[in-house]
């Protein structure tokens, strides 16, 4: 599960909190005990040789015990923070200055006695206690000898259980004040801390705020500034989201330039179109105008070769202002498909069949290879039909009388197939193939007839192409002809 933004800041702050204040708690209370300890350790650490070397009872070997008892008693009452005991060399316990019933074992161990005695380790050093089965305490020990035989050692307890409830009640408090210091510590330490999360998780923040405002002040322009590179595959949300404005301002600024182009674009072809729309309707107006000041002058065949004239205009604008709004429709996006599947070859005969009086008149030959096709294909077929009659007329145009023009089916995989139209007409050079499909571009060598053509017709047919979601592709030879191609999918049955 990723964590947001606000949930890995809320996290990181309480396991930083947390941590600080309790290793700090424990290393202040190590401390604290361990210091204590120490000192008091040292302090008395010459206690129970001082004790073993000035008493008599302990220097004759300590064997009487219940008088070595009541010189405990008496020295706990002097000392009360302190314990005494006397052991044996096994470890067992002989004799003590606590209430019977209070002892809990009656053996302790003599190693940390030997390891103080001999300076073995260094302070401070922890004995058992004789009132508790696991806990240690610190201690000073001396041997007592009687003679050159050891007897046992004088075990006391520094700081005993009347010390420990002393100390504790005054402990309470002194951690009540050092829990108030470590408390604001803590917050003013929490308080820089979280200065610097903050600031390491806001930092991307401020580089997309800041990448926003310059790209604000650059008119959205990303080529006159730097945008900050972020880390596509990152799981921070911030990354992300500048990953995503990065895109979007590559989107945008490649929308404007496509709008930008397509504003020169519509203003080239308004200013083309314009031209050829004043042209007809100049000569219409004309001959109009002829025609109602001088009718009763005129013949009927300069009238009727007037009135055919008027026609062709007429014909000529209408065809032109048709195209015009069959671009406009598909530059809109707002075209229905509808893709059904048919006969590519039976489609192909029945366009050859609108354009055999054209072809006829030229002695064009026009065929289909194979001429037998079944080859079945998915697409609208209104469109595909559209697209095949430009390509067809504009190849009768520019093909000369006797000349040839070939439809060629070429199943080249399982779903797919391609259909090239071939003539030998007049071909096109070879620096102005890559212009035939712009708005209003004509070739150099286009065919000059009576008939004036607006221009449009490739273009149209590569809007429907590519709403069919296929690409034409054009090769040509200056003198030799002309193929266009493009792909269709099949159906297999």
């Amino acid at each position: 599960m990723k964590l947001s933004l606000y949930h890995r800041l809320s996290l990181s702050l309480l396991v930083v909190f947390i941590v600080i204040i309790s290793v700090f708690f424990v290393w202040a209370e190590h401390l604290e005990q361990t210091t204590r300890y120490e000192s008091e350790q040292h302090l008395h650490l010459s206690l129970a040789a001082s004790l073993a070397r000035d008493n008599p009872l302990l220097q004759q070997g300590a064997y009487d015990h219940q008088a070595l008892k009541n010189l405990f008693h008496t020295l706990m009452v002097l000392g009360p923070a302190f314990e005494f005991y006397f052991v044996n060399p096994s470890g067992d316990i002989l004799t003590h200055s606590i209430t019977p019933s209070l002892i809990k074992r009656e053996r302790i161990d003599l190693k940390p006695l030997i390891q103080l005695t001999q300076n073995q380790m260094s302070l401070p050093i922890y004995g058992d206690d004789p009132q508790h089965e696991t806990r240690q305490k610190i201690f000073s020990a001396a041997p007592v000898f009687n003679g050159s035989e050891l007897r046992g050692y004088l075990y006391v307890i520094v700081a005993g259980e009347r010390y420990e409830s002393a100390y504790s009640r005054l402990d309470s408090d002194r951690q009540t004040e050092l829990s108030m210091v470590m408390l604001v510590g803590a917050l003013l330490f929490l308080f820089i801390v979280m200065l610097g999360i903050f600031y390491y998780f806001t930092r991307p923040l401020r580089r997309l705020n800041r990448d926003i405002q310059k790209l604000k002040e650059a008119g959205f322009d990303k080529s006159k500034i730097s945008i900050t590179s972020w880390m596509a595959n990152s799981s921070n949300e911030v990354h992300q989201l500048g990953v995503a404005f990065e895109e979007m301002v590559n989107q945008i600024n490649g929308q404007l330039t496509l709008l930008q182009q397509s504003d020169v674009q519509r203003r080239e072809l308004l200013a083309d179109i314009s031209h050829d729309l004043r042209t007809p309707l100049s000569s219409l107006q004309g001959y109009i105008e002829m025609i109602a000041h001088k009718g009763d002058e005129l013949s009927s065949e300069t009238r009727g070769k007037y009135i055919n004239t008027v026609l062709k205009n007429t014909l000529q604008l209408k065809l032109l202002i048709d195209q015009i709004f069959e671009l406009a429709h598909l530059e809109g996006g707002q075209v229905s498909l509808n893709f059904e599947g048919f006969n590519l070859a039976e489609l192909l005969y029945d366009v050859m069949a609108k354009f055999n009086l054209e072809a006829s008149a030229k002695n064009i030959d026009i065929s289909v290879k194979p001429s037998s096709s079944y080859t079945q294909v998915h697409s609208d077929i209104a469109k595909l039909e559209r697209v095949i009659s430009n390509l067809l007329e504009n190849a009768i145009r520019h093909t000369a009388d006797n000349g040839k023009i070939v439809f060629a089916i070429d199943e080249f995989s399982e779903n797919q197939c391609r259909l090239t139209i071939a003539d030998n007409g007049t071909g096109i050079k070879a620096e102005e193939l890559s212009y035939i499909f712009d708005t209003r571009y004509r070739a150099s060598n286009a065919i000059q007839d009576e008939n004036k053509h607006t221009g449009l017709g490739l273009a149209i047919t590569k809007k429907l192409l590519e709403l069919l979601k296929s690409d034409i592709k054009v090769q040509s030879t200056l003198g030799e002809g002309t193929s266009f191609s493009f792909n269709l999918r099949r159906v297999n049955h």
